[in-house]
């Protein structure tokens, strides 16, 4: 029965569990092949059919051992639990050691440990790798040094031969199934990233809206307001800054309700994006006020657009919301100004709409216009309103 590492059968190390059967699994797979060819060398008098015997009880016990070891989850218990090093180092040291006892097929042994370090590729990172790489060059050269003289190469008749190919193309095969699983975790890997990408994303995005109408929060909106009079300052082109507040909206909660309110904001924020060019940018402020960043508009073009953004606020159907609902909006709008900073054009834009409100609301207000020097009006005042400024 296998044990799992989590209640859950989804968790990312029952996943991991079942990677490591499978290598396993894999394992056991080349060690039948191997013994399998060390038979057909026997068969034809290369090695002594008591070598491929012995090489089929040692390989199997390993590879059995190793795999029962995972099913049971008691890899489990170790910081390393895929036991790669334990796996290498036990059968690296049966081809190693059947080197010796088959002499003539020491070539072929040695193709079969360049095959297991493939597997370790797939786990081991550079460094790893690297001292791998050395002790294997070390080990080996110490084998080829003790077994001197009786260090040669299968016989030459035609089913030797033969039997030589077979070994290196299932080998091959071995190795190839390796990198086949080094490009699978490497596609998986590419994926996670990508995903990873974008959850990042989504987590930035999130954490620049308002959690309540998407539009931007007033962190982020700044940071475009900073962004934007930059540019401003390097290149001269005009953009406006719009300081936007709902008419009665403290009557309009304390009327209707809170959920009204907040229907309200979510509707006046679809109503700017239908009326809004794509290139504008609006964020909410505060509870019931929004700002909304024109590039690249004067600051007639700037009063024109949120003008007409008014106009369709004003005709809206809100009754579709709650009976008797009526909703407006004042603005100001300013232009830039060079040497204009954050701080600077909000003020203009606020004192803009400090005369919008004070005048009669339902109306836009252009910054340096006060209200007995040309104030625009846009708009009748609306017919429902509350004795304080909202």
């Amino acid at each position: 029965m296998q044990v799992r590492p989590a209640a859950h059968p989804d968790d990312r190390e029952y996943k991991r569990q079942g990677h490591r059967l499978h290598m396993a699994r894999l394992l056991i797979i080349n060690m039948s092949i191997e013994t399998a060819e060390l038979f057909l060398f026997a068969l034809v008098g290369t090695i002594p059919a008591s070598v491929a015997a012995l090489f089929f009880l040692v390989s199997f016990a390993a590879a059995i051992g190793f795999y029962v070891f995972f099913r049971l989850g008691l890899n489990l218990r170790f910081t390393r639990k895929n036991l790669l090093v334990p796996q290498l180092l036990v059968y690296g040291s049966i081809q190693i050691g059947f080197m010796f006892l088959a002499p003539k097929l020491s070539v072929l042994f040695l193709l079969v440990l360049v095959v297991l370090s493939g597997y370790a590729a797939i786990e081991f990172n550079p460094r790893q790798y690297t001292l791998g790489w050395l002790a294997y060059g070390v080990v080996t050269a110490a084998a080829l040094i003790l077994l001197g003289d009786r260090f040669s190469y299968p016989g030459h008749s035609n089913m030797e031969v033969g039997l030589v190919w077979l070994f290196f193309f299932m080998t091959l095969r071995s190795l190839t199934l390796a990198n086949a699983g080094f490009s699978r975790l490497r596609e998986k890997l590419l994926e996670k990233n990508r995903q990873l990408e974008h959850s990042l994303h989504r987590i930035e995005e999130m954490a620049n809206r308002d959690y309540l109408t998407g539009v931007y929060n007033r962190r982020h909106f700044m940071g475009l307001l900073e962004s934007e009079l930059q540019r401003s300052a390097r290149n001269g082109r005009p953009f406006c800054l719009v300081m936007l507040d709902l008419d009665w909206f403290k009557a309009i909660n304390d009327g209707f309700g809170h959920p009204v309110g907040d229907a309200v904001l979510q509707r006046l924020c679809l109503l700017a994006g239908e009326n809004l060019r794509a290139a504008d940018q609006i964020g909410r402020i505060g509870g019931e006020e929004f700002a909304i960043l024109l590039p690249d508009a004067a600051l007639d073009s700037g009063y024109t657009t949120i003008d007409r953004l008014r106009a369709a606020v004003h005709a809206y159907d809100w009754g579709q919301i709650a009976d008797g609902l009526q909703v407006s909006f004042s603005a100001g709008v300013a232009g830039y100004c060079a040497g204009d900073g954050v701080q600077t054009m909000i003020k203009r834009t606020d004192d803009a709409l400090y005369q919008a409100k004070h005048a009669g609301r339902n109306r836009v207000q252009q910054a340096g216009f006060a209200p007995e020097d040309g104030e625009r009006q846009a708009g009748p005042v609306p017919a429902k309103q509350a004795d304080q400024v909202s």
